[in-house]
């Protein structure tokens, strides 16, 4: 596992410029930004918590502080300034336990949660003296993510994440001519009928307006449903069949001229977002979740967005907390983790101050039952009578992470350059493949292509 920990993290050092992470990154964002310290670090009773942005420190500083005000005033918050650089001012700092701004307890993101806790970095739950009984209502996807290979777990998560498509109403009712979700829901039941609908767009518009702006809408959907990971006990990689036919519909969408070809989370990305679909363009439909609705979405999409299945269940993002082994303070750690995590009132206080669709079944529940967050903070059609967390309530039922490996970022990050290259015609199917796997072999040596 040593072996392995040491080979992921130099693949991270050297592939920091290229990963595409779950949250958007600006292009502005052209240099490193300093870290944002807020608290005293040089305080004898300072408790470190690192994130790559304010959504720890917006709950620790709103509902935590209100709960437990003595703790509070301890708390220093690192925040990395995008998740970009996380990773890379993160990983050192864990090796220097003697620095004032080691983390005692550290934000965690599903593409690389995995990379933690099978490190020698963390704490399991248990040493803090959380028990099953304390995360008996959480998904089990989300506890699969923060377990590492030996069955501990090391990491916990305050948000589940289930995946969904998010459609413009507006441009529904020109193009597909109805806002009634049933019936959308109908246009994306599966990937064929996906494909027909982007050209029924495509052609009713005259390619002012598409489906999705890139195929890439499509990566979450099929990459986060997998039955298999990327390697199996032996070390072999093997390409889930959801990887083929990733590969296969991209090239579909490109070569009939079906999206704009963006790349998620780039300038034409977000423009594409408030065409009107007639003088500018206009992409239809965006891959989402629970945050992407309330965080990603522009004002165009504001009480006009209606909420459809993804064609098979699957996840996007979610954010987890992790205790360091050189944590100063367990108790605190373990109280933090709880009341964000397992306590019930905490995560309905959560929800009411950010909308998040909340790991823990029971806060679900009260939230639902009490009519709260039923608009998705103002984003959802209301024509359409959706209730924001009653739509993602079966979504989140029986999803599956337990094929995620540690190396998955990285390895996600290769495959989108092996998609580019076949479905742009650079490549044949079998080249992109075999590049891929010789890519990831070559990033992590003790991978084998066979």
């Amino acid at each position: 596992m040593k072996k392995k920990m040491m080979s992921l993290v130099l693949a991270a050092a050297m592939m920091a410029g290229m990963t595409v992470s779950a949250v958007p990154v600006f292009a502005e964002e052209a240099e490193t930004p300093d870290n944002e310290i807020t608290g005293d670090s040089s305080a004898e009773d300072a408790f470190v918590i690192w994130g790559w942005n304010d959504d720890i420190k917006k709950i620790l500083d709103g509902p935590f502080r209100e709960a437990y005000p003595d703790d509070y005033k301890r708390i220093v918050f690192v925040n990395t300034g995008g998740s970009d650089y996380y990773q890379g001012k993160l990983d050192p700092m864990l090796d220097d336990t003697s620095n004032e701004l080691y983390p005692d307890l550290m934000g965690l993101e599903v593409d690389y949660v995995q990379k933690y806790v099978n490190s020698d970095w963390v704490k399991s739950v248990a040493d803090l003296g959380i028990t099953e009984d304390d995360y008996k209502n959480m998904y089990k996807y989300d506890l699969d993510l923060g377990t590492d290979a030996d069955g501990n777990v090391r990491a916990l998560f305050w948000q589940a994440t289930p995946g969904c498509y998010q459609v413009r109403a507006d441009l529904a009712e020109k193009y597909l001519g109805t806002t009634d979700p049933a019936a959308i829901a109908e246009k994306f039941k599966d990937l064929d009928t996906i494909l027909a609908t982007a050209k029924e767009v495509n052609d009713a518009s005259g390619g002012k307006c598409k489906l999705f702006s890139g195929y890439d809408e499509l990566k979450r959907s099929l990459t986060n449903s997998r039955s298999q990971g990327f390697y199996d006990d032996n070390d072999v990689i093997t390409l889930d069949d959801n990887i083929t036919t990733y590969l296969e519909t991209a090239k579909k969408l490109y070569d009939d001229d079906l999206t704009y070809n963006t790349d998620q989370w780039s300038a034409d990305w977000y423009a594409n977002m408030d065409g009107d679909g007639e003088s500018s363009n206009a992409a239809l439909a965006y891959m989402g979740c629970p945050w992407f609705t309330y965080w990603c979405l522009s004002d165009t999409w504001k009480e006009n967005t209606i909420l459809v299945p993804a064609q098979n269940k699957c996840y996007w993002g979610g954010t987890g907390l992790a205790a360091t082994t050189e944590c100063s303070d367990p108790d605190l750690a373990a109280k933090i983790m709880k009341y964000f995590t397992c306590d019930t009132d905490g995560m309905v206080a959560i929800n009411a101050l950010n909308s998040d669709y909340v790991n823990n079944t029971e806060a679900i529940n009260k939230i639902i039952e009490s009519g709260a967050s039923a608009d998705g903070n103002g984003f959802l059609y209301k024509d359409a009578g959706q209730n924001f967390m009653e739509f993602f309530l079966p979504l989140a039922d029986g999803l599956d992470a337990s094929m995620v490996k540690a190396e998955d970022q990285q390895i996600l990050s290769l495959l989108d350059t092996q998609t580019k290259a076949y479905a742009t015609g650079e490549k044949d199917l079998d080249t992109a493949i075999s590049d891929l796997k010789a890519s990831i072999h070559d990033t992590y040596s003790y991978l084998k292509t066979e």
